[in-house]
């Protein structure tokens, strides 16, 4: 069973098939929707529990993802066969689209549940730049007081703050509200750092996008990767590096999490693909980043982000530890409902997991397209379409994708208990971090990003 996620892409749409386990399959999804959209998500609990027993670990995340939706509903069965069935849903709290997909053996038993993005559909009407933040404003007291928005948000408009929001609680323990300046772990959009870092050092001549990864790393263990790898590859998820998250990495809880280490545990293998042919998301290629950002720089990674992102671009909240002065918000699996689960602190890598704040992003987006971190020119190069990714593209470190239909450049983060995104338009930027699970984050920013007028136009 894959572990089960909300991904952006399109799956093709293919006719449903006619036919007994076809009929089958719709009444597991109509048995299904029944019960996640109950009231009562013990419903839901017991469901899952009775006939999926497979899926009973990411339980938790259904319940967030039920919580945050406001329920499915259904648009249109896509593709129904013998033993699966993958239709169009739509949440009933917010704009976003889901591909679902069910797979059963039989009348008794469902092997897997998983959750795929979609796109939205019909567009959005754009509003005046009043009416969009009017319309976001409600939304985030709506959505707070119904739960389903914990964190905090940020629209501006350049160096000009225009809103400036949070909702919710840090910590669930103490009472203690979410507040704009509450920092939140925004787990990939750490990358962001990372490849900033990284084209600094491309800028000073010291490494260039083709350098392969042994010219960094002599003692590389794998020769494949070691030859054949350059940093292009791997700011662009291109290298087949692979992942780090797994029963090998939760198995060391506790342990140091440096990129040394990390090289030391992943270095033997293989790329998963021929570098270059092709894109997949890869931790593991940021880890690699981190580590030639140490050895190029002298430096360990902690220090070197800092003082080649954080401190030009004054992020005095900004940190890959969870230990800092101000208030933290603790990450939450679950449902508000059924009781949230609090989790331990994340550990911040090359790849993401850093602490920040709305306020601490939005300084660096002023500071990054102000030329404080890397050349205009340089910012062009990173933000440019280079790879297709599903529904995406990839520049040098960041996504470019659309939003009802504008395009944008920034990143995501989501992890258990943690949902952030940042993106940069041609007049606007929203950052949106929230201590629940995705798509709480996401749901917001897909919601201000479509109403937005294209242009600044008041």
């Amino acid at each position: 069973m894959r572990r089960r996620e909300f991904v952006a892409g399109v799956a093709g749409v293919a006719r449903a098939q006619a036919g007994g386990e076809a009929d089958r399959m719709r009444s597991w999804l109509k048995r299904w929707l029944a019960a996640f959209n109950d009231a009562d998500l013990a419903v839901y609990q017991a469901f899952v529990t009775r006939t999926a027993p497979s899926v009973v670990p990411y339980l938790d995340d259904d319940l967030s993802v039920r919580e945050i939706s406001g329920g499915f509903d259904l648009i249109a069965v896509e593709t129904a066969t013998a033993g699966s069935i993958t239709a169009l849903v739509r949440d009933r709290a917010w704009d976003r689209r889901s591909r679902l997909t069910l797979q059963a053996s039989g009348d008794q038993r469902l092997d897997d549940i998983a959750f795929a993005g979609a796109p939205v559909g019909e567009p959005i009407p754009r509003l005046s730049e009043a009416m969009a933040l009017k319309a976001a404003r409600e939304k985030i007291e709506g959505e707070g007081l119904a739960g389903r928005f914990n964190g905090a948000v940020l629209v501006a408009r350049g160096e000009r703050v225009l809103l400036r929001e949070a909702r919710g609680l840090a910590d669930e323990a103490a009472r203690t509200p979410n507040r704009p300046d509450v920092r939140f772990c925004i787990g990939s959009m750490g990358k962001m750092f990372t490849a900033v870092a990284v084209m600094r050092m491309v800028e000073a001549g010291v490494v260039s996008l083709d350098t392969p990864i042994r010219a960094c790393l002599p003692d590389y263990p794998n020769a494949a990767i070691a030859d054949r790898v350059t940093v292009r590859h791997l700011l662009t998820h291109t290298g087949g590096t692979g992942d780090i998250f797994g029963p090998g990495y939760d198995g060391r809880a506790g342990a140091s999490a440096e990129p040394a280490d990390l090289v030391a545990m992943y270095g033997g293998r293989d790329p998963l693909f021929e570098p270059g042919s092709r894109w997949g998301y890869s931790n593991y290629g940021f880890v690699l980043l981190g580590r030639i950002l140490e050895r190029v720089g002298g430096r360990p990674y902690a220090a070197l982000v800092k003082a080649a992102v954080f401190e030009p671009a004054a992020m005095t909240a900004t940190s890959l530890s969870a230990d800092h002065a101000g208030t933290t918000a603790a990450a939450y699996t679950g449902a508000r409902a059924t009781g949230l689960k609090p989790l331990g602190s994340y550990v911040g890598l090359p790849a993401g997991g850093a602490y920040s704040t709305v306020d601490d992003l939005h300084a660096f987006v002023v500071a990054l397209r102000a030329g404080k971190l890397v050349r205009s020119e340089t910012l062009r190069a990173m933000t440019q379409p280079l790879v297709v990714a599903g529904s995406a593209h990839w520049g040098l470190g960041f996504p470019i994708r659309e939003r009802n239909g504008l395009r944008y450049y920034g990143h995501g983060g989501a992890a258990p208990g943690i949902n952030g995104d940042l993106a940069v338009f041609p007049d606007f930027t929203t950052i949106t971090l929230c201590n629940r699970g995705h798509p709480a984050a996401a749901c917001l920013a897909d919601f201000v990003g479509a109403r937005l007028p294209a242009s600044g136009a008041t």
